[in-house]
Formats: C-alpha cells, structure tokens, sequence
C-alpha cells in the first residue's frame, strides 16, 4: 500500500535534440524535471560564458508575435482554444509562421471590411426607420430638417466627385446615387448633420428643391433608403459569410498553429531553467520505475548514441556532490478505480511522505463503513447509489463533471441501504420493510423480529447504549490502524526514537490499548490488579523520559541529539503526559458522534413518517398529501443530513485517522506536460 516505486532518470543529450525530446516526455507524462538551483545555474553559465543569442532573443520575440496574431483570428472567428497538445503538431518553421501572416493580414482585412459595412447598415437602418416616421406627414419637406433626427439631402453633385465625398464622410452618412447624372440622396443622423453639410458645401452639392406642394419625406427618397438600406444588408451578410467559410477551412490549421507555437514557447521556458554547456543539455528528472525501460527504449530509438541515459535509487547521492534529495522524491498513488474515488480526501489533507504506506483503501472502506452506519436507509441508500451510477454514465452535464466521485457515492449508497436494512427503515417509513425483516430474522438469526437493529429506545434503553459502544468500538480500530501505520513509517524512514517513545509511537499505542482493555473489563465486571499498574505505568513512564531516549537512541544511531536540559525534559515529560491522556479520551470519544447521528438519522425519519401520517387523517385528499410530506421530506434528509453526515466522516478522517500518521507530508508527482 505503498506510493509508486520512483527513479532519478539524467539525460546528457545534445541542444539540437532537446525540443524533441521534451516533446515526447510531455506526450507520454512519466517524466518529472529536477530543475537545478536558479543562482548556482546561472553562476555556472556565467563562468562558462553561456549568454543568450541574438537569434534566440529573435525567435521568442517572433514567437511572442505569433501568439498574438493566433489570439486575435482566434478571437475574430470565436474558435475554442485546444485544450491539448495536437499529437500531429509539429515545432513552428518559417513555411507555418509565413501562413500565418497571411492568415492574419486576411482575417485582419475582413475584420475591418466587415466593421465599415455593419456601420453603414445600422447608419442606413437608422435614417429608414426616421425617414418612415415623417413620410406620412403633410408638413414641407424642407420644414422637416428642423425638428427631425434625421437629415436627408437631395441634391447634385459632379460625378467625379462623389468617392471622394463618401470616402471623407465614412460611416458618418450614407451617400445614395439615385441617377447616372450625379443626383444623390445623402442621409445622416442629426449629430451628424453638421459634417454632412460641411462635406457636402465642400464637394459643391447643389440642394434639389422638391414642389411648394410636397410634403413629409418623398417617395424616391424612401425608395432609395429602402433599396440602399436591404442592398448594404446583403453585402454584409455576405462578408459574414466569408468570414464563416474562412474559419471553416482554416480553423483546424489555427489549432495546430496554436498548439505549435503554445509547444515551442513552453519548451523554450523549460529549456532557459536547465542546466546547460555550449553544446549540450542535463536533463534530470524522477519516472515511475514501470515506466523507466518503455522511455528508455523510446529515447534511444530517437537519438541513437547521441544521448547517455543514467538512473538513480532515490537514496544514491551524485557523484557531483550534490545534495541527497531523497526526501524530496515526488510521490505518485497508483490505484484501483473504486479507491481512486477516494483519493481526493487524502490528498485535500496531504500528500504522504515517498515510501510510507498509502492510507487510501484505508479511507476507502473507512469512509463507506462511517457513512452507512450514520445514515441507514434502504430507499434513500438507493437514490445515493443512483446519483453515483448517473455520473458514471453520463457523457455530459453538471452529474458528468463529478464523474471521479462516481463509485464514492455508489459504495456510500450502497453501505446505506445495508444499513436500512437491518434498522428497517425505507424513504424514512420503519413499517413497509417489517415483513421482509421478519422472514430475514427468522432464517438468519432462528427467531422472526421486526428489524434486526433497534436504534431508536423504545422501552428499554441498553440497545442504544450498546450501539454507542459499538461505535466507540469503531473508533478504536480507526486510531489504532493509524498509530500502527506511523509506527511503520517512522522505522522505514528509521527514526526509532520518534517509533518508540512518543504518544503516537510504541509507548503511546500500548498505554492507549491498555486503558481501552481496563475499561472493557471494568464494564464486564473484573477487577482491576497490580498488573494494571504495571501495563499501564512503563508506556507512560517511556513518555515521560521520552526526549533523553530519543536522544540516547540518536546517539546510537550515530545522529546528533539535540542538547535538552534536565528540567525541560522533565517540563516536557509531564506536559506530554497530561497532552497524551486528553488526546486519546478526545479521539476515543469522538466517535459517539457516529451514533449521534445514526440516533438523529432516525429520528428525523419517525418524525417525518409522522408527519405524513397525520397530513393523511386530515382530509379526503390526504394521500396526495402525505405523499408530499413524504417527498419533501426525504429530499431534505437527502440533501441537507446527507452533506452534514459526510462532512462528519471527512472529519473523523482528518482528525482522529489522519493526525495519527500525517506529521509531514511529501509532494505530489507532477510530470511535464505541455496540456493547460
């Protein structure tokens, strides 16, 4: 039960070689870098006289310039950004980053093209919507301009003249040929009245009075807004569709661009953190020992003999003289699906030391035992285990983003229902299972009974104390399994001081099982001997002393001890005496709480079935009521008691388990990948 077995891989390979190899290490994720210290690499390249190139400084420059360019077609044709390295994308060259540019100078151009023309349309949609609204009165023409949003001019200009007038006005109006004479209707909005005049007296427009007898706006002005306006419309909808069919052909080029120079970018940032001569590359990392010879035999196949491949236990310092980083061995957890659900909750605490015994098919079971005795229902059991088994098989959707927890929830739901079971509750109703219950006792335990469990006192009360001391019980093994894995890890890491003499060691453990072996006796009636005195005074006299054995075994050991005084030792002893006997009666009692809430669990369920029962005397309706009761009632025992009593297992976990074991923590395994 221990993390995954790792090796200190060193590759000595030459700089032409390196992208290549940091590109497969990222594909196959076995790989973690050790990066040498930033002042002593920096040091050392400064002393072999090892700065960074022009032609370097000039390929992350144009990388830089690259990103951006992806960021804004990426942008302009609203493509999601590849999550992954593509497999088939290959290292930037001058032929991708030249179709590049011109990728970008054509989405660039459209961009623009496509901004002008939605100007103009809502320009044009705007003085149609204005000039409707005053086609129907009987004011003059010429007397509209005084009070509308709009400004309509109907007039000629010469013909050679008229680009030059659009080009000056923009998108602040809109110019409309109505002849091949050089008759125009130009329109723009009341702010921009004032510019379209000034262009227009510029271009020598000369105004076309309409007849004394015309009124609101005339109808060749209208007709001509309208032609305009649905013509404008047309070529910006087929722009649109340019630009639709632009991102279409080339949007799977973007992502391989994308990815290629995201790839080229990280290497660089890798490549800048190595150690490193004028020719070659030091690149030393830890791989999980199944995965050494598979990477081994890859490399070699791609660089031949231009590579040197060495491999390290994690104890074996180098023959460089570098410090021992053996406690600084990343650890990888390797487990079966159904554990792996509980992963989660060991690593949200910490992550365990390299070497020492993986607590997480502990926590597994754990977990699904504390769960099911604290919320035993058959039918409720049932709908946890079915919101496992939705996350398990859906593809997409709030249940799908949960899918890791999938089989988490179905062990707890089906812990649930076993539980339900034996106290015969169903969706909080404790009558419906009773004739399964009896024929269930009758073959199992020889004599039919309404449940097997009786939680909740009805008239006597022992079964409820006896469930307490189960419980209890329960507790006792949880500590106990984690005072024995510290023991282990403290020898395997051979710090027999720490194992032997502390409150969480050997001493500890013995004074702790002791005390719960006497007040099992007691509880049974037996008399407590001198034999007590004993058992119980040497683990607690072991503490006591425990600072000048650790020192003595140190000693032993050839390690330092560090210097106490006699009165502190003394201080501490009886300072971690006093922690000792608080700290084991805390975690001990602490597990009541998992028959509190077992109690609590079924007495929100009477009082629900309760409820119901009397929603249904009520009226000739009440079934439909009670129903309700019953559905309402059950989604919040569900949903609210569900998190609170999974809230108090995560706890019981951390506290009285984990505190057990978890005094130092490694860290996690984290292999380069070049994947957000």
């Amino acid at each position: 039960m221990s993390s995954v077995r790792m090796r200190r891989v060193e590759l000595l390979l030459l700089k032409s070689d390196i992208d290549a190899v940091l590109k497969y290490l990222g594909s196959q994720q076995c790989f973690q870098i050790i990066y040498p210290d930033e002042i002593e690499r920096i040091a050392h390249e400064k002393l072999a006289g090892i700065v960074e190139s022009d032609e370097e400084k000039a390929l992350a420059s144009r990388l830089d310039n690259a990103k951006s360019k992806l960021d804004f077609i990426g942008t302009f044709f609203g493509l999601p950004v590849p999550q992954n390295i593509i497999e088939d994308a290959h290292l930037p060259d001058e032929e991708m980053l030249s179709k590049l540019d011109i990728l970008y100078e054509r989405c660039a151009d459209l961009k623009t093209r496509i901004a002008e023309q939605e100007a103009k349309v809502d320009q044009l949609a705007e003085s149609l919507h204005e000039a409707k609204a005053f086609s129907g009165l009987s004011q003059p023409f010429d007397e509209l301009e005084k009070f509308s949003y709009v400004s309509i001019q109907i007039g000629h200009i010469a013909k050679e003249k008229l680009d030059a007038l659009e080009k000056a006005l923009g998108a602040r109006a809109v110019i409309i040929p109505l002849d091949n004479e050089g008759t125009i209707l130009a329109a723009a909005s009341r702010k921009g009245r004032f510019a379209l005049e000034t262009e227009l007296s510029k271009a020598g427009f000369e105004k076309k009075s309409p007849p004394k007898e015309a009124s609101g706006v005339p109808a060749e002005a209208m007709s001509a807004l309208e032609h305009a306006y649905q013509a404008e419309k047309l070529r910006l909808e087929n722009l649109l569709q340019e630009k639709k069919s632009l991102s279409e052909q080339y949007g799977s080029l973007w992502q391989v661009m994308v990815s290629s120079v995201r790839l080229k970018q990280a290497l660089i940032l890798v490549e800048t953190k190595l150690e490193q001569t004028e020719w070659t590359y030091r690149l030393s990392g830890w791989v999980p020992v199944d995965r050494i010879d598979r990477m081994a035999k890859d490399i070699i196949g791609m660089l031949g003999e231009r590579v040197s491949i060495r491999i390290f236990n994690p104890d074996e310092t180098k023959s460089s003289g570098e410090k021992d980083t053996s406690e600084e061995v990343p650890v990888l957890l390797k487990h079966n699906v159904f554990v792996s659900a509980f992963q989660g909750i060991v690593l949200s605490y910490g992550t365990p030391l390299y070497g020492d015994i993986d607590p997480t098919p502990l926590v597994a079971f754990f977990f699904t035992l504390l769960f099911a005795i604290m919320f035993g229902d058959l039918g409720q059991g049932l709908v946890i285990a079915g919101l496992g088994l939705a996350m398990l098989k859906m593809k997409k959707g709030f249940l799908a983003s949960y899918k890791r927890y999938a089989l988490a929830f179905i062990a707890a739901g089906v812990g649930s229902m076993v539980m339900g079971l034996l106290v015969g509750s169903f969706f909080a109703d404790d009558k419906v299972l009773v004739p399964l219950e009896r024929i269930l006792t009758r073959l199992i335990l020889g004599q039919p009974k309404d449940r097997f469990l009786q939680i909740m006192p009805q008239g006597n009360i022992n079964s409820m104390f006896y469930f307490f001391g189960f419980t209890v019980g329960i507790g006792v093994i949880i500590n106990s399994t984690g005072l024995v894995i510290n023991m282990i890890n403290l020898m395997r890491r051979k710090e027999y001081g720490e194992a032997l003499f502390t409150k969480t060691g050997l001493a500890g453990s013995l004074a702790f099982w002791w005390a719960i072996g006497m007040g099992v006796r007691v509880i049974l009636g037996a008399k407590l001997g001198w034999i007590d005195i004993v058992g119980l005074g040497i683990p607690l006299l072991a503490m006591f002393f425990a600072e000048p054995l650790k020192a003595l075994v140190d000693k032993a050991q050839g390690k330092k001890p560090e210097q106490v005084s006699l009165m502190d030792s003394l201080v501490g002893g009886a300072v971690e005496l006093i922690e000792t006997l608080s700290y084991y009666a805390s975690n001990t009692m602490s597990f009541l709480r998992v028959g509190a809430f077992a109690l609590a669990h079924a007495v929100l369920s009477f009082v629900v079935f309760t409820m119901a029962e009397l929603v249904r005397g009520k009226s000739s309706s009440g079934m439909a009521f009670q129903l309700i009761v019953y559905i309402i009632g059950n989604v919040i025992i569900i949903g609210l008691e569900g998190l609170i009593v999974t809230i108090q297992v995560i706890r019981l976990q951390y506290y009285e388990f984990f505190s057990k074991f978890f005094a130092r923590t490694g860290k996690t395994f984290k292999p380069v990948s070049f994947s957000e």
